[in-house]
């Protein structure tokens, strides 16, 4: 029976745990590495490679201070429902909001953008230890004595994207989630809001916990819409599916 053991939030390698089992979500990017776990994309590789290069170029431009193309923003409060910004636009005089696009579609585009997000604070992170590295360099030349701190080449927790819009991509597909499939949760924010979803389970490895949790509880901590969102479109076997989670053991 085939086995997953997905890491979430995080979509790098480097980011998560050093486990040969361990596998990370792949947005259908092209040159998928081998730990990573990909279901099936409504986009191809390239076209995938085509949004991530409109997400970069809207990035250089935000920067730069041109105008920004908003992708995939939403118009109205993200914590009104559908028909309350319906509404709302009706009332304003807007336009009406563009159709929908498929779940797994809003998934992946969702994907894409989380993965450059990521990739974005590494690059950060590595520029800023080297930055540092060579200050410390400096002033020991200037003072004589031998200075050394370790700096982390990986962000902070708090740099890194919202894990709330992980996991709603990673239920979007849900389906294609074998039938033995456990979430292994590495940013503890995350773990400490999933702490208590659910009930206890055996087999956790050493200094992790198991619980068992359905997928309709997990989709509870995305968000108004998007548990909306999920509802509506999963089916009720998915939608009540269980899924497993390994947490940090301190999260209680």
């Amino acid at each position: 029976m085939e086995t997953l053991l997905l890491s979430l939030p995080y979509l790098h390698a480097a980011l998560s745990p050093d486990e040969t089992a361990c596998r990370t979500l792949w947005p259908g990017l092209p040159g998928r590495p081998e730990n990573a776990w990909e279901p099936a994309m409504p986009w191809s590789a390239p076209m995938a490679a085509a949004c991530l290069a409109d997400y970069e170029r809207a990035c250089r431009d935000g920067a730069s201070g041109s105008p920004v193309l908003t992708l995939g923003a939403e118009a109205a409060p993200a914590d009104l429902s559908p028909a309350e910004r319906r509404a709302l636009r009706e009332m304003t005089g807007l336009p009406p909001e563009k159709e929908e696009a498929p779940l797994r579609l809003t998934a992946q585009q969702v994907l894409i953008l989380l993965w450059l997000q990521e990739k974005q604070a590494m690059d950060m992170a590595a520029l800023e230890q080297k930055i540092g590295a060579s200050r410390e360099s400096l002033a020991s030349l200037i003072s004589g004595r031998a200075k050394k701190t370790e700096r982390s080449a990986l962000p902070q927790e708090q740099d890194l994207p919202d894990w709330r819009k992980a996991l709603f991509a990673a239920l979007a597909f849900v389906q294609d989630f074998p039938a033995s499939t456990t979430l292994l949760i590495t940013g503890s924010a995350m773990a400490e809001a999933l702490a208590e979803l659910g009930e206890p389970a055996a087999d956790a490895p050493s200094g992790k916990k198991a619980r068992n949790v359905s997928v309709s509880a997990l989709a509870e901590c995305c968000g108004r819409n998007e548990y909306a969102r999920l509802k509506r479109e999963l089916d009720p076997g998915q939608w009540n599916r269980t899924l497993t989670l390994f947490l940090p053991e301190e999260h209680r």
